[in-house]
């Protein structure tokens, strides 16, 4: 999973994100007005519904609205204190409407959604601390969003990003979500991006490092005010957080669609899904993975040796029809030569790091959250290692959910008639599992059903 691709041009094909939702680099338009920053928040209906408002890195115009029943819209800037967000009569998870706000000390906002009128959202209140902090010689941005009427001390998470190479600080949806219902979250742009120095990498061990560094910031800055302590890491993130823990100790580790196995076996795993999905047999995947196992030894070379065996593999299935459609996280790019920009994507990745050492180690809570259906980290072997994990000893107490129909993000989709994905919006009860755990609260009858038993692998 070294930068999350997707590029299967029939099944696989949406825009990647992690946390923050719609990411991804752009330009902005100049002459179009931007949107109010000051908005970031979380806020309640009359009738107590909840969403959040964040910013979207790359896209100053524009606000992404989500709540709590997996539905998602963006907002864009219209003129003076308005914002409309456009309807997709195709994606019933799309939040469409009108936004209007009479300024940034406001105490609500007015949202009118499609077929409804205008109500008064109320803005929740929150305290958000901002820092920077060192982790070496690096000096790292950082936030602590904290609820403020939540009783007692709420329990805080650290976000562990994934591969983007976005900003997190004011973009997390979810982190105002968790807010929202009482716990707290420190949020930090990972090095190279937003408003942290240093250059951007995925190396492993340097990225858990930058982790333990927020941890003991996030407890400096919460001091007498928050509970327990712990990890959130989604996507690459889930390789970092167990890591990072075993670096400095938490009390509880989340992971969304994570890998429990090496880069090199991410990229075999999807590269199998994807040709599956496509209706390929046993054969055709047993013949794609000599190329997959050859591109794997390019890879751990840094993309610098065992090329020429790749492509004299490659010639031997030339006429077969299925070659043209391996992709994988580097695969593809590899069998079609672009060598450079495989290495580009992939800076300083540990192809054969050992997933599983640090998760021995752990002796806390963990959650894990998986995609049955993704396509990028397919779930099915993680799953299977994680059920083994858990059984190995009493003092693993690890649960694990599965949500259906649901892809990379636990995004939901729809399968459109050409066999490609329409992505809709996150799975619904995602983020109140996530709250209702963290927060130690017995699950909802939506969330128990999302829970796998123990060895109850049903694909």
């Amino acid at each position: 999973m070294p930068s999350l691709k997707v590029r299967t041009p029939a099944i696989l094909r949406f825009s990647m994100f992690a946390l923050a939702g719609f990411s991804m680099t752009v330009f902005a338009d100049p002459l179009q007005p931007a949107a109010p920053a000051c908005l970031t928040g979380a806020y309640r209906s009359p009738a107590g519904e909840i969403i959040s408002l964040t910013q979207r890195p790359g896209f100053p115009q524009t606000l992404l609205a989500t709540d709590f029943k997996g539905r998602s819209g963006v907002f864009e800037a219209t003129g003076e204190n308005a914002l409309n967000a456009a309807a997709d009569a195709d994606n019933p998870a799309r939040l469409a409407g009108h936004l209007s706000y009479a300024g940034c000390q406001a105490d609500a906002i007015g949202l009118q959604f499609s077929g409804a009128g205008e109500q008064q959202w109320t803005r929740l209140p929150l305290r958000i601390s901002r820092t920077h902090f060192m982790s070496g010689a690096v000096q790292l941005n950082g936030e602590l969003i904290e609820p403020v009427s939540a009783g007692g001390k709420p329990p805080l998470f650290v976000l562990v990003h994934g591969s983007e190479s976005t900003a997190a600080v004011d973009s997390s949806n979810h982190a105002f979500l968790m807010a929202s219902q009482g716990i707290a979250a420190f949020l930090f742009d990972k090095r190279g991006t937003g408003a942290s120095g240093g250059v951007y990498t995925q190396d492993f061990e340097l990225l858990a490092d930058d982790v333990a560094a927020a941890v003991g910031e996030a407890r400096r800055l919460g001091a007498g005010r928050i509970g327990r302590v712990g990890l959130a890491g989604f996507s690459q993130g889930g390789w970092v957080a167990p890591l990072a823990a075993s670096k400095a100790p938490v009390d509880f580790l989340v992971v969304g669609y994570g890998v429990i196995g090496t880069p090199i076996e991410q990229d075999q795993w999807q590269v199998d899904y994807q040709l599956r999905q496509l209706g390929y047999g046993e054969d055709v995947i047993g013949k794609a993975r000599t190329l997959t196992a050859l591109a794997g030894k390019v890879a751990a070379s840094n993309f610098y040796s065992g090329m020429p065996q790749l492509l004299r593999a490659k010639e031997k299935f030339a006429k077969e029809p299925w070659l043209a459609k391996v992709d994988g996280q580097y695969s593809g790019q590899l069998l079609r030569g672009e060598v450079e920009r495989a290495r580009s994507e992939s800076p300083q990745v540990i192809w054969h790091y050992d997933a599983l050492t640090p998760l021995r180690q752990l002796a806390i809570p963990q959650l894990w959250v998986f995609a049955q259906d993704d396509s990028v980290a397919p779930s099915a072997p993680t799953i299977a290692r994680l059920d083994a994990l858990r059984a190995s000893g009493k003092d693993k107490d690890i649960a694990i959910a599965v949500f259906p129909q649901s892809d990379h993000g636990i995004r939901s989709f729809a399968l459109m008639p050409d066999g490609s994905r329409k992505y809709l919006g996150y799975a619904a009860g995602y983020d109140q599992l996530l709250a209702d755990w963290m927060l130690q609260k017995p699950l909802s009858a939506q969330g128990q059903e999302r829970m796998l038993a123990p060895s109850a692998l049903r694909f």
